[in-house]
């Protein structure tokens, strides 16, 4: 009786817990076009997801992070994507393109 009211107990306590599921990152969509990051600056959660999209028609630009990340030459349509962990804030730059700048801060 003692074990069936524990198992019993136990189910209750973890029921809305499986129930919830398994937490999913966000996905930011940065868009790169008229030699911009648009937008240049995004918020997002510990375990979410960056992802920039060169939606430029004939210029490649790549995305190049202070901490040495950096992305490979994107080819108009071509994707980068990084996934940021940990709390602060993580400045980028395009390498052929000097004033394009932005920033992905990672709030707790």
């Amino acid at each position: 009786m003692i074990r069936a009211f524990a198992v019993g107990a136990a189910a209750l306590i973890l029921a809305p817990l499986l129930l919830a599921g398994p937490t999913v990152a966000d996905e930011v969509v940065v868009r790169i076009e008229r030699n911009r990051f648009d937008p240049a600056r995004v918020a997002v959660r510990p375990g979410d997801i960056v992802v920039w999209l060169n939606a430029e028609k004939r210029t490649s630009h790549d995305v190049v992070f202070a901490d040495g990340v950096a992305s490979e030459r994107l080819m108009p349509e071509e994707r980068f994507a990084r996934r940021f962990d940990a709390p602060g804030s993580h400045p980028y730059r395009c390498t052929p393109h000097p004033d394009m700048r932005g920033e992905v801060v990672v709030e707790p």
